[in-house]
């Protein structure tokens, strides 16, 4: 039986947990951050998906769980969006299953596929209005009944795993401009007949975040490159930005201590500390392993450590996060000792310092607020259509991407 709790609740955030047989499971939600008003937004465009109970529905889906986090984004409705994501996603995925599948790996994974195109398709016709100039991100990990996991994505949401063997690994690829493989596709579909060319800015002077947008359209910059949604920029290039999920291949949650998927209002926080969500997580239910809830403690750390960052006006996105973990026939304590071994100490990384109502990010450096570093000088360079916005070392690493004649 699933037991489901709401530890906290305000009026810019929510933290729930849940209990299914041996998978405890942490959310945490948090409004973005209004620097001009320094306060909490009032709304959020992320949502959260946990799904225990799909095989009341489709039979097939019994001993299926499906979880997921969704990034809505755009010029409005971007919140009902991502919960009509959230809604329709994981059902699209479950009624997809097969009863009797030959190779469960590869069924749940042609689910997935087929559940991301009907989900699509949904939006088309149910949402086309909402959905012409806004869109959201997907990223879902589906755990079957022999214990095999599967995590997919669309966006720039990251999932992480944490086990005995391997301590912290990001386990996806973020769908962006950062992203040698979607910038390669992005310049193939620019070279076909009917080819859209684009440009590439940052954000800010100085920011290391950078987003694209179409030449020649009334499209707005773009941070990610696969999403749901934003049938504008998909009618103008349908190439171009696509909602094909990225598939990972099987885990076995056997040997996983921990899985994190989140939003990457949560990942951009956190690269201030130069640290994953799994190893900031890990960290503090280390140092809080004596208290009744290790896990509560540390998901309340790490949104407050995330909070530091957006009140320096750094990052200001809404975030949300979703902790499973994966007891494997231990107690909570035990497990907590286990999973924490090669932990760290927060004191070992955690060198951010609040100073009330001023902002003091004096203890990150550069390189983490992605300070521009002197433009490349490499002579056959050429930043796909735009001035060389990249540093030396970004531009090292697509030093053969340079333009076509």
């Amino acid at each position: 039986m699933t037991r489901i709790e709401r530890i906290h609740a305000d009026d810019c955030s929510m933290i729930k947990r849940w209990k299914h047989k041996d998978l405890l499971i942490m959310s945490c939600e948090k409004n973005g951050w209004s620097p001009k008003a320094r306060r909490f937004s009032s709304d959020t465009e992320d949502s959260i998906s946990v799904d225990f109970e799909l095989g009341n529905k489709y039979s097939q889906a019994k001993e299926y769980y499906i979880f997921g986090v969704y990034d809505g984004h755009g010029v409005h409705d971007a919140s009902k969006i991502s919960i009509k994501c959230s809604e329709h996603l994981p059902e699209n995925i479950a009624k997809n299953l097969s009863k009797k599948p030959k190779n469960k790996e590869e069924d749940i994974k042609n689910a997935i596929k087929k559940g991301f195109e009907e989900t699509e398709l949904y939006m088309k016709s149910a949402l086309v209005k909402e959905a012409q100039d806004s869109g959201c991100t997907a990223l879902v990990a589906v755990l079957g009944p022999s214990r095999e996991l599967v995590i997919a994505n669309i966006g720039d949401s990251p999932g992480f795993i944490s086990s005995n063997e391997i301590f912290s690994l990001q386990i996806t690829k973020e769908h962006d401009v950062h992203n040698r493989a979607e910038i390669l596709r992005l310049r193939q579909q620019k070279k076909e007949k009917d080819g859209v060319g684009f440009s590439i800015y940052r954000l800010a002077p100085g920011r290391r975040e950078k987003s694209w947008a179409l030449d020649n359209t009334f499209s707005r910059g773009m941070q990610f490159t696969r999403s749901f949604g934003d049938f504008y920029i998909k009618k103008k290039a349908p190439k171009s930005l696509i909602s094909e999920p990225e598939i990972t291949d099987k885990y076995d949650a056997n040997d996983i201590n921990l899985l994190v998927l989140c939003s990457d209002g949560i990942t951009n926080r956190l690269r201030a500390y130069k640290r994953m969500p799994t190893q900031v997580l890990l960290s503090y239910i280390k140092k809080h392993i004596n208290k009744k809830d290790p896990l509560e403690e540390a998901c309340h750390e790490l949104v407050k450590i995330c909070d530091l960052v957006s009140q320096s006006g750094y990052c200001v996105d809404d975030m949300s996060i979703l902790v499973i973990v994966f007891l494997n026939n231990k107690s909570l304590k035990q497990w907590c000792e286990d999973a924490t071994k090669r932990a760290e100490n927060p004191e070992d990384w955690l060198q951010y310092k609040q100073q009330k109502y001023e902002e003091d990010i004096s203890d990150i450096s550069e390189e983490d607020l992605g300070v521009e570093s002197p433009k490349s000088t490499i002579s056959n360079f050429d930043i796909y259509d735009t001035s060389n916005q990249y540093s030396i070392e970004e531009a090292e690493e697509f030093d053969d991407m340079t333009i076509p004649d």
